[in-house]
């Protein structure tokens, strides 16, 4: 092949994938590889049984499956599950085992600095008083 040539193909292909693969001297479909991967979509809720704790005005939601921890956004049916927690009268903090139905996404940080992943409450389900996570 022509070094013309060579040349030609290597600024499509940097101009096509983008040029941080050429500049970190990767091949193109391994920079692609590296590009932040996007968490499943709200649209796609699923029944998520947890703890929430809050402190504040921020809730945080632990997975009782998988130990996942995310901050709750403040929108869907996240008031519902404010109402239930602090009416259940526990310290502010201290965790209560529920059941929502929702889904996780980025979202701003409530501290203005940059996004991070949240639970989104579709639907509040249920307290459970005494139940506990493994």
């Amino acid at each position: 092949m022509k070094p013309q040539m060579k040349l030609f193909l290597a600024i499509a292909i940097c101009g096509f994938m983008g040029m941080t693969a050429c500049k970190k001297g990767k091949e193109p479909e391994t920079a692609a590889d590296e590009r932040p991967q996007r968490p499943p979509s709200p649209s796609g809720t699923m029944s998520l049984r947890g703890t929430y704790s809050q402190s504040g005005a921020i809730g945080t939601f632990r997975d009782c499956t998988t130990g996942e921890q995310w901050t709750v956004a403040h929108e869907g049916d996240n008031l519902a599950l404010e109402e239930v927690y602090l009416a259940s009268g526990v310290p502010s903090g201290s965790p209560l085992v529920v059941t929502v139905e929702g889904g996780i996404d980025y979202r701003p940080r409530f501290d203005g600095a940059g996004r991070e992943i949240m639970l989104i409450v579709a639907r509040f389900v249920r307290l459970g008083p005494g139940d506990t996570c493994p």
